[in-house]
């Protein structure tokens, strides 16, 4: 514990302003274990299509043979040479039938395999949220869930901060910044946002204000960083802080910050004691530190900061946490580019893996992980062997909660016409916010529509998201 950024975790964190000097939180008890939505945003546009795949067909007509002619140049081959597309669908997917429909599936994914195989996966297809093609506008739409959030709307609460607003509980980034969708709303101003309910977790060991301990520094044989100025300066604060606490009188305006930097301190020990008590899993360490970490080692550092953040949900009240992956904006190599990137999400001993094995089962199977881009990217691979900004995606929801399936056509015969033609679309038919608001319904009944205006907003025919939670 060698730094604690106390502006950061004022700033970020009401949840020291809503605790009693002993600690004790006000807002409404969240035990460890409280049913709780993951929200991990893909930034760039994840081609879901690349991950799940119709089979390869030798039907020319069929959907699986105009899908991978369409994207023969992301596999470096020729939409003419059947013999190597056939074996780029063997050497990269394993092939599953699931919920009626028959698919490929990356092989560097089959933690997601099996989770589809165990019906925790609920796979929703031809999603749109985004009106446009514009990365930063439509990031804006998805997090703040309205479509009539402007492209210099930055300023404005976001709908998983709206939900732990009515929660009455916390929204924690284990992200290095807060995301618009963790903002709350601004009772004053509807341009605005308020972050009192949010907590800025990125440093998840070095929570609280720091506390400079001589005994321990002189018994690790370090008697130089004594005199550090990080020693000096804590030494001098808290001295300062335990002064003034006798001397100021309560009616006093200045009484605020003491009672502020003694709920600081006494939050930081709360976290401080019980992460001590629970190592770090060196499998969870394993994914941003040493010779076999993952492709994005901060992805890896994210996991840690959601495990530990589960590990003291009842001290950060937490009922939505925010994640991110960035980089999927892919136009070039694909193949090569996007792969290893699915594997640190799904992959066996990778991120998602990694995590639910170490949260025990009451917090896993009352965890929602809800996963999601901007935009998708278009049907048709273009000339530098990847694929261009498109609208459709897929959102995967994920939880022993959720009654997996596939909700939407994944491979609709309409598109088969279109899959030769560059610049098009995955057709939007379903809204983004009606599915992430059948989440958030999963936490507290209505919970969806509170924060959601669902109004004008579609949901493919034959689509039934009334049943993508279990009760």
């Amino acid at each position: 514990m060698q730094r604690r950024e106390f502006i950061r975790l004022s700033g970020a964190t009401a949840l020291f302003l809503a605790m009693g000097g002993t600690g004790t939180s006000l807002h409404a008890a969240t035990s460890i274990g409280a049913r709780t939505v993951v929200n991990i945003t893909l930034d760039g546009g994840p081609d879901f299509k690349h991950l799940i795949v119709p089979p390869f067909s030798s039907d020319a007509d069929s959907y699986g043979a105009a899908y991978w002619r369409a994207r023969a140049s992301i596999f470096r081959s020729q939409a003419s040479d059947t013999a190597k597309l056939l074996q780029a669908y063997r050497d990269n997917y394993d092939e599953v039938t699931f919920d009626g429909v028959r698919f490929g599936i990356l092989k560097s994914c089959a933690w997601l395999k099996n989770e589809i195989r165990n019906g925790n996966v609920a796979i929703v297809s031809n999603v749109v949220a985004s009106t446009n093609r514009d990365h930063y506008h439509s990031k804006l739409i998805m997090e703040s869930g309205s479509l009539n959030t402007g492209p210099h709307d930055t300023e404005i609460s976001g709908w998983g901060g709206r939900s732990v607003g009515t929660l009455d509980a916390n929204a924690v980034a284990v992200t290095r910044g807060v995301r618009l969708v963790c903002n709350g709303d601004d009772p004053l101003h509807q341009k605005g946002y308020d972050n009192a309910r949010v907590i800025s977790n990125f440093e998840s060991r070095d929570m609280g204000l720091y506390n400079y301990d001589t005994q321990a520094d002189l018994n690790n044989g370090n008697r130089n960083y004594i005199w550090s100025s990080s020693a000096i300066m804590s030494r001098s604060l808290k001295s300062y802080y335990q002064a003034k606490a006798n001397e100021v009188p309560e009616q006093s305006p200045y009484r605020k910050f003491i009672r502020h930097e003694q709920k600081l301190r006494a939050f930081g020990k709360r976290v401080e004691a019980r992460l001590k008590a629970k190592p770090v899993p060196a499998q969870i360490t394993a994914l941003y530190e040493g010779s076999n970490t993952l492709a994005s080692t901060y992805f890896g550092k994210q996991i840690r900061n959601l495990y530990d953040s589960f590990m003291t949900q009842d001290i950060l009240e937490m009922r939505f946490a925010s994640m991110e992956y960035t980089g999927w904006d892919s136009h070039r190599d694909q193949h090569r580019k996007i792969e290893p990137m699915f594997s640190d999400l799904f992959g066996i001993k990778k991120g998602l893996h990694v995590l639910s094995s170490h949260l025990g089962n009451t917090i896993y199977s009352n965890t929602v992980f809800v996963i999601s881009g901007e935009f998708g990217r278009q049907l048709k691979s273009n000339g530098d062997n990847g694929t261009d900004h498109g609208r459709g995606n897929s959102v995967l929801v994920i939880g022993k909660s959720v009654n997996g399936g596939f909700y939407g056509d994944p491979f609709p015969s309409e598109e088969i016409a279109r899959l030769e033609i560059k610049n098009e679309d995955i057709h939007g038919k379903t809204s983004m916010f009606q599915v992430y608001a059948r989440v958030l319904n999963w936490q507290k009944s209505g919970l969806g529509t509170a924060v959601f205006d669902l109004s004008n907003q579609p949901v493919e025919a034959g689509v039934n998201l009334s049943s993508l939670m279990k009760t």
